[in-house]
């Protein structure tokens, strides 16, 4: 059994095989696009998730990473906030949404601390 040996960082960050490790800065949330983020028009163009709309319809997203200023979102939560808000940024091949905390509406997840009452 032959063992491989442990990646190595450039002075840039990057390893071996060009991946990177990312660290969500300052009050934002990071978070993976709902599976219907994009949508069509009637005519079948496609819309991105962040595109402008007119009817401002919110989505809830999962957050897969906070940065070290949030303070009302953890790792895991459903968090509700409006595409136009929102920066697509792209990280290995995958899409996700960058929101600041100050853009999220609302938030939905198994902790009870400071509870309204409402269940999602």
């Amino acid at each position: 059994m032959t063992s491989q040996p442990p990646a190595t960082r450039s002075p840039s960050g990057a390893t071996d095989d060009g991946r990177r490790s990312v660290a969500v800065l300052g009050d934002r949330v990071l978070v993976a696009p709902p599976g219907d983020a994009e949508r069509r028009s009637k005519g079948g163009i496609l819309i991105p998730a962040t595109a402008e709309s007119v009817d401002r319809k919110g989505l809830w997203s999962q957050s897969v990473g906070v940065g070290p200023h949030v303070r009302h979102v953890s790792v895991g939560d459903e968090v509700l906030y409006l595409p136009d808000d929102a920066i697509e940024v792209d990280v290995q091949g995958e899409t996700y949404l960058i929101v600041r905390e100050r853009d999220v509406h609302a938030v939905a997840s198994q902790r009870h601390d400071g509870a309204t009452g409402l269940y999602l």
